[in-house]
């Protein structure tokens, strides 16, 4: 009777932690994505005046399904606190912190998983990224464990249609930025 309770057991325990990870999955896949935009602004910007046209390439790299997300802990823990940190392939390592909800065994905010700016880097890379996780209580580490993430390359995609956008900022005509975050959005990041 003892070894078929131990058995039991080990199959609870490894039936939670294989959902340990983050919660829209470990496989993801990093696609760039371009397409152009005309954008014609309405204002003064000398030395010129009146109506401007600007021409924009847009790229981007996104991560599917999600460039955040969050990290899915084992069941029954009693966390406030959850480290992740991320080995590459290439052994450099980046590692994020988030609040931890125990009664939904969620972290309280998405990761940064893609998302690479001046302020923001990325917990993933491109292959295998080995994820180690701390769930602490009060500062105090009460479970831990790890998992792989892998990012495959998903290629180039261009969107199908470009786009035409007018705006009253001038300014808009000299960095096409917002545009650009407006017309991957309307078509859907390429898909």
């Amino acid at each position: 009777m003892k070894n078929i309770l131990a058995i039991a057991v080990l199959f609870v325990t490894g039936a939670a932690s294989a959902q340990v990870g983050f919660k829209n999955g470990n496989h993801l896949q990093a696609v760039s994505i371009d397409g152009d935009i005309t954008v014609q602004c309405n204002g003064t910007i000398p030395p010129n005046s009146g109506i401007q046209t600007a021409y924009f390439h847009c790229e981007d790299d996104i991560l599917n399904p999600v460039d955040m997300d969050y990290f899915r802990g084992p069941a029954g823990v009693k966390a406030d606190e959850v480290d992740l940190t991320a080995t590459h392939e290439d052994g450099s390592q980046r590692s994020k912190t988030a609040g931890y909800d125990s009664s939904k065994a969620l972290s309280t905010s998405r990761f940064n998983l893609w998302i690479s700016t001046l302020l923001q880097r990325p917990l993933l890379d491109i292959g295998k990224n080995q994820i180690a996780y701390l769930l602490k209580s009060k500062g105090k580490v009460i479970a831990q464990g790890a998992f792989e993430a892998i990012v495959s390359d998903g290629g180039q995609k261009t969107c199908a249609r470009s786009g035409f956008y007018f705006s009253n900022n001038p300014q808009d005509c000299t960095n096409g930025f917002a545009q650009c975050d407006l017309y991957f959005r309307e078509n859907n990041y390429c898909q």
